[in-house]
């Protein structure tokens, strides 16, 4: 669990898609077609094999002529989430403009009184004295991590979905309470009745996919079963076809946003041997074949590379990636809350990476320069984590605070990263907080 889904933990024309080339025509539906995906969360980012690409790969093979997130209708018309810290959700928002398909929420919008909530419960994290985070945040990076290396990285065998669906679901579901558990099915219930209100009163799309967490799609997939006003089709039969379908969509933009989830993230600062090295070697090289000259690629790999500790030779990719006057981007969605820090701009990340390195090399002067010339950029900052979901990381304060004691490099780096802010994206409907 990320520090911003704890902040939220304490809130109590439409278009058919073109068939793929090749595929067979689609034969007409008497009654909708509905599938629930179950979704990981932040949990997309440490499963190699249940990515961001797999969960697109799903969607290509369902075909589906209209979307729905276990978000907020109004927010996802406007072109962003309230979930900001879920990657499937950016991923689904933004196949759904491409393929101009009509998207929904399972509600319509947040309650009145959720952001103040939200504001509440960030000046309770950021009260915090300085010790109490590092006793409060050492307890929960050490069971995060041991619980990444335990269910992702070194598990027995690949946890794909087929995996999750047959087993491993039904492990994590055993640890939860009985209150748990009957909380939850309530919650399927209650979301498949809103699915099937929301399908009867939008007739036109046939073919309906609903992406929710695990828990909650299971629980809402069940009561579907038993509905006669929709066709509920599991998605155990789109596997297969979605394996086939799996290599296009690892591109370059998809590579580059997997290595971003365990290269430029959180939990590597505090144990970088959670994650599975050869893997993401092996991945980073299939970036480097498709893309060998792209900013992005060269910033990855550079990261690779600090993350095993050659800070040799990542400088001088990091220089050249300074010198760059071109105004590269990462090519995927930026979510502001585990890509760290949360800027799309390629350029701007070199340069502070750049400091880290002059620090850890000895050169501190030159680090304070790049550190004072990131903090120029002033509001920029911060721009892009401030462009979905209500929290998003005070990078600001944490970069001033390179300015006063150097990067070390050690896995109390972490603790830098505790202060959160909160704000109304310039996309949230009411705008009026």
């Amino acid at each position: 669990m990320t520090r911003t889904s704890m902040v939220f933990s304490l809130l109590g024309p439409l278009l058919l898609i073109d068939p793929a080339v090749g595929s067979p025509p689609l034969e007409p539906l008497a009654v909708p077609e509905i599938t629930v995906v179950p979704t990981l969360g932040t949990n997309h980012q440490f499963d190699l094999d249940y990515t961001v690409a797999h969960v697109e790969a799903l969607l290509d093979v369902i075909r589906p002529d209209a979307i729905v997130l276990d978000d907020f209708t109004d927010w996802l018309r406007n072109g962003c989430v309230v979930s900001a810290t879920a990657p499937e959700y950016h991923l689904a928002l933004r196949y759904a403009q491409r393929h101009n398909l009509p998207v929904w929420g399972t509600r319509d919008r947040p309650p009145a009184s959720a952001y103040a909530d939200v504001v509440r419960a960030v000046t309770q994290v950021n009260g915090q004295t300085p010790e109490s985070v590092e006793r409060n945040y050492r307890a929960r990076l050490e069971t995060e991590t041991a619980r990444i290396a335990r269910e992702f990285s070194f598990a027995p065998e690949p946890v794909t979905l087929a995996f999750l669906l047959q087993a491993g679901f039904a492990k994590w579901a055993a640890v939860q309470t009985p209150a748990q558990r009957e909380a939850i099915a309530a919650g399927g219930r209650q979301a498949a009745e809103t699915l099937l209100s929301i399908i009867a009163a939008n007739p036109q799309p046939k073919r309906w996919a609903v992406l929710m967490p695990w828990g909650r799609a299971l629980a809402t997939g069940e009561a579907l079963r038993r509905q006669p006003a929709v066709r509920y089709r599991s998605i155990s039969s789109f596997l297969r076809a979605a394996d086939r379908a799996l290599p296009d969509h690892m591109d370059a933009s998809n590579l580059a946003w997997i290595l971003s989830g365990t290269l430029d993230e959180w939990y590597g600062m505090w144990a970088p041997q959670v994650f599975p090295t050869g893997r993401l070697a092996g991945l980073l090289r299939q970036l480097q074949r498709l893309a060998p000259t792209d900013p992005t690629t060269r910033f990855l790999h550079a990261r690779w590379l600090m993350q095993n500790r050659d800070y040799a030779a990542a400088e001088p990719l990091l220089v050249s990636l300074v010198n760059d006057s071109t105004d590269a981007r990462l090519p995927f969605p930026i979510n502001g809350k585990w890509v760290r820090p949360p800027w799309s701009a390629v350029r701007l990340k070199a340069m502070l990476n750049l400091a880290f390195v002059r620090d850890l090399r000895g050169s501190r002067d030159s680090a304070l320069a790049l550190y004072r010339e990131v903090l120029a950029k002033g509001t920029e900052l911060d721009a892009e984590a401030r462009a979905a979901g209500w929290v998003y990381d005070d990078i600001r304060s944490v970069i001033e605070s390179y300015t006063q004691s150097p990067y070390t490099g050690l896995p109390t780096e972490a603790f830098r990263h505790y202060r959160l802010s909160a704000a109304v994206p310039p996309c949230d409907p009411a705008n009026a907080h």
